[in-house]
């Protein structure tokens, strides 16, 4: 055989070699650079693109049992003249829920922008109780006291716990005072009374706070917001203000009862100031498991 004929034959057999390797790497299946092995006609086979091979498959290819989505008007044709077949549309994925579920223990009592179920408290010589544009109750200097309460039904008389921010705008004696139940009876948590400095809970055995056991001192500045927190289990009545707890009181064998005079008038719940400008915001009321 001359020499060209031999170079050429080792040429071609460098070439299939080759090809097969190139086809194999891309595909993972023999055949030679971009073409297979056709056997689809059940005759001779022959060679055809491999990737057009993969993506008529995949277009065409219909699940055991089920039909081809029906083409849409307008669909293109293919080779035979026939409707080619569509991809079924995509199935919908339900939205996930943006905010979480309200916790339904929970209970706002002021939403920053009508009075709702709270009304002015008629102490007689009150001052102007309105919500103001920032989102705040504000009581007004009275002669006494000035107020508001809750004329709604309470979700508990125990086991719960009142949450609200209040300040003092101007003025020199409490700035809030929070009425509230227990159990068959009422309290009130006193913030800065007796001239500006008194914390505790009146009454207690027939004791105001300024004479019982949960008295306190405090300072309180003006136009500072202090979070104001009472607690109220069957075993328990406790209070903070910020973080700092001011009252952690027993109550078995203990009487628990309002001071007698305008702030009766408070009940079942009520915020209220003495000669004070204060203001109050996000009142929230929360339920509690009973205490074993």
């Amino acid at each position: 055989m001359p020499v060209f004929l031999k170079r050429l034959f080792l040429l071609l057999i460098l070439l299939l070699v080759a090809g097969a390797g190139v086809h194999y790497s891309l595909y993972q299946k023999p055949g030679l650079f971009l073409w297979s092995v056709d056997y689809a006609n059940g005759k001779f086979p022959g060679l055809v693109r491999t990737a057009e091979q993969a993506t008529a498959a995949a277009v065409t290819a219909v699940p055991d049992g089920e039909k081809p989505a029906p083409a849409p008007a307008g669909a293109p044709k293919d080779d035979s003249g026939g409707t080619a077949a569509v991809a079924a549309p995509a199935k919908e994925v339900p939205l996930v829920p943006e905010t979480p579920p309200k916790d339904p223990n929970e209970h706002v009592l002021f939403d920053g922008k009508t009075l709702g179920k709270w009304e002015s408290i008629a102490f007689g010589g009150e001052g102007s109780v309105e919500v103001v544009p920032e989102g705040m109750i504000e009581v007004d200097f009275g002669a006494i006291m000035t107020g508001v309460k809750w004329t709604g039904e309470l979700p508990a008389k125990s086991n719960y716990e009142i949450n609200l921010d209040a300040r003092k705008l101007d003025g020199n004696d409490f700035f809030c005072a929070l009425t509230f139940p227990v159990k068959e009876s009422h309290a009130t948590f006193l913030c800065g009374g007796w001239g500006g400095g008194v914390v505790g809970v009146s009454s207690v055995d027939d004791l105001d706070a300024s004479e019982n056991e949960t008295m306190n001192v405090a300072g309180f500045e003006k136009e500072r917001w202090y979070h104001i927190r009472v607690k109220v289990t069957d075993a328990k009545l406790e209070a903070w203000i910020d973080d700092k707890q001011m009252v952690d009181l027993e109550l078995k064998d203990r009487k628990i009862s309002l001071r007698p005079g305008d702030i009766e008038l408070c009940v079942p719940l009520g915020v209220a100031s003495f000669q004070t400008r204060a203001q109050y915001k996000n009142i929230v009321w929360r339920n509690l498991p009973a205490t074993p």
